[in-house]
């Protein structure tokens, strides 16, 4: 297309930059720079920290290790009282203790024991200034430091760094027992300002470089920011023209000129850029086009979607309200709720008398996700219904039978539904369930704890003619709870990748109040899966439903 084909459009108003390109580059590179020289410092200051830290608690570990061979055979049974062990005998051991600690480069070495609340010395070694005036610790000399009384306590060696009038310390506190149960503690403490030193001194050497490396950096950016400046602003300029053509190629706009001489002028990725340009005018109208309509048809098909997954939610039972009776029947509490993971789901439940006396439920989880498995679904919930009647009370199993066998016909697309069915005699609370391949409930007890029903399922329905359906049946009584769940519960993922699991779910039930409403069941553990799935993607359906035995007229 040429200027002459159609008028030469304005150029739109430039604003003003407040802040260019090249300022833009030069400040985000010395910025980045900037933070990569606090990193850099921080991160080798803190590994050099850990280095030395772990090199002296071996250090303290080997030479807490060492005391007890050091002493005399059952020196630590005989060191129990103030009387214990003479003068000389200490001494000698003060003075093998230093010299020792004068060879690892130990600070103190030494050991307590512990007598009506108060720790007393047994053995320590002194620095030469304190073997020059006597000043180091006596034989049953008393010593408070509440880190030495929780590693007696606790029985577990502790770490860390103590001040005290014998100076700041790295210790160790190690409790120990000999072979007849007498327990001691033995200390170790090397000092640490030398290291804190050598860690300021490291410190100061990272920050240089970093300065360093952050001049040469910004003599980088600086060159960077106005080379790359100029062209970058030209491909700038023509965007704001481009758009105000809206997206129609116009070949002798002298803008247009000067970026399509870009590629010829140099090879490197502006030029590669200012060639990208120029291909991509001529498909970017096509493209605006084709979106416009993709988007209206996507918006179409979405409607269309969320209103058939309304469609099909409102095929199931909304509330049931909970029956009390003054007949010796049993009062009734059921809630369910479903979450599909996209518009229209896969799972189901149901719920409703088949006489005053029968109450049918069941939940189901059908095979794949989306729309195909919603279709099935709900055939499944038809199919159901209709083979629920007054003459198959006390026959989940036949009506699950039937049920598969209606099925098999309809479902070209090979998928199949897992469904527990249950029939409640309200009257005596006899509970008659057959499964068909689905996730087994757990029963919680008036006064127990949740656990999971124990049988063996048939297969799921929709696969194979013929099968039969084992029938169960147990009793329910007052202040007895059922809850049945889709596997989408138990296989919802967390962020970190682990599922669920039934545990998990089996310790939430336990830690709901037996007397709460079935619908707080339903909410509290629907609200338990949200919460541990929270970050990763709905996995799939997830469908749950709580029958609750009521306790009586309240």
């Amino acid at each position: 297309m040429s200027a002459t084909d159609k008028p030469t459009p304005a150029t739109p108003a430039i604003e003003r930059i407040r802040f260019g390109l090249r300022f833009k580059i030069i400040v985000g590179l010395t910025i980045f720079n900037i933070l990569g020289t606090a990193i850099f410092a921080a991160n080798h200051y803190l590994a050099e920290k850990q280095s030395i830290i772990a090199g002296v608690e071996q250090k303290l570990a080997a030479a807490a290790r060492a005391l007890p061979d050091m002493l005399p055979p059952g020196y630590f049974d005989r060191a129990v009282s103030s009387d214990a062990v003479s003068a000389e005998e200490y001494r000698q051991l003060v003075d093998q203790l230093s010299r020792y600690c004068s060879d690892i480069g130990l600070k103190y070495l030494y050991s307590y024991t512990y007598r009506d609340g108060v720790f007393f010395t047994t053995s320590s070694n002194a620095t030469p200034a304190e073997l020059k005036d006597e000043s180091y610790a006596s034989y049953w000399q008393e010593y408070v430091q509440p880190k030495l009384e929780l590693a007696w306590n606790t029985q577990q060696p502790i770490y860390d760094e103590v001040s005290d009038e014998w100076g700041r310390v790295y210790s160790l506190f190690k409790p120990g027992i000999t072979a007849k149960g007498t327990r001691y503690i033995v200390g170790a403490d090397l000092g640490i300002d030398a290291l804190i030193a050598k860690l300021d001194k490291s410190l100061r050497k990272s920050i240089l470089i970093g300065f360093l490396s952050f001049f040469v950096v910004f003599l980088f950016s600086f060159y960077i920011g106005t080379k790359l400046s100029s062209k970058i602003s030209l491909l700038a300029d023509y965007t704001r023209e481009l758009a105000a053509t809206d997206f129609q190629p116009v070949e002798d706009l002298p803008l247009r000129k000067q970026i399509g001489a870009m590629p010829g002028e140099s090879r490197d990725e502006i030029a590669q850029l200012a060639s990208s340009f120029i291909s991509m005018e001529s498909r970017l109208n096509t493209y605006l086009h084709e979106l416009t309509e993709t988007t209206a048809t996507k918006e179409r098909l979405h409607n269309e979607l969320r209103i058939a997954g309304d469609i099909q939610l409102s095929m199931l039972p909304q509330g049931f309200k909970p029956r009390l009776h003054d007949d010796g029947r049993l009062g009734v509490d059921l809630s369910a709720a479903i979450k599909p993971t996209k518009e229209a789901g896969g799972d189901l439940y149901d719920y409703f008398y088949l006489d005053d006396d029968h109450l049918c439920f069941a939940i189901g989880d059908v095979s794949d996700k989306g729309m195909p498995a919603a279709l099935f679904m709900t055939v499944v919930i038809s199919v159901l219904r209709a083979r629920s009647t007054s003459e198959h009370i006390g026959r989940p199993d036949e009506i699950l039978r039937q049920t598969n066998e209606l099925l098999i016909p309809q479902n070209a697309m090979c998928q199949f539904v897992t469904l527990f069915l249950g029939i409640l005699n309200v009257r005596t609370g006899e509970l008659v369930y057959s499964d068909g391949g689905h996730n087994h409930p757990f029963l919680r007890r008036a006064g127990g704890k949740p656990e999971m029903m124990a049988f063996d399922g048939g297969v799921a329905l929709g696969i194979m003619s013929g099968a039969d359906y084992p029938i169960y049946k147990t009793t329910l009584a007052a202040g007895d709870l059922l809850f049945l769940y889709t596997d989408g519960v138990t296989e919802a993922i967390a962020a970190d990748e682990s599922f669920y699991t039934d545990e998990r779910l089996e310790r939430v039930l336990s830690g709901i109040d037996a007397n709460e409403r079935a619908m707080v069941w339903v909410e509290t553990s629907m609200q338990s899966v949200f919460d541990f799935a929270e970050g990763h993607h709905q996995a799939d359906d997830i469908t749950v439903m709580a029958l609750r035995i009521l306790p009586g007229k309240t």
